[in-house]
């Protein structure tokens, strides 16, 4: 069996801003009501660096319903809780 890498063009800063998002932003219920309303503006002023790719992320993101980025949110507590997560400078980011 072969362990599990990154591909080569894994963006490290993006997945670190991803992590960040997920932890500081769409964990927070208040912070989900703000993202919902305003995503790259509440992104940004969590400290999110805001890039096209992030924006993308981001924009996608803010697609979900309210319940769906609360599981998100379980989701990747879980996942670091139980050692499936990319180190990205922290916080960690889930991988599934």
């Amino acid at each position: 069996m072969d362990d599990a890498r990154l591909p080569d063009e894994f963006d490290h800063e993006a997945a670190q801003a991803l992590g960040q998002l997920v932890e500081q932003v769409i964990a927070v219920p208040s912070r989900r009501l703000d993202f919902r309303a305003d995503p790259v503006g509440t992104a940004e002023a969590a400290g999110v660096n805001i890039t096209e790719k992030t924006t993308r992320v981001i924009l996608t993101l803010a697609g979900l319903s309210p319940s769906e980025l609360r599981l998100l949110s379980e989701l990747n507590r879980t996942l670091i809780n139980e050692g499936l997560y990319v180190e990205t400078g922290n916080p960690p980011l889930m991988i599934y």
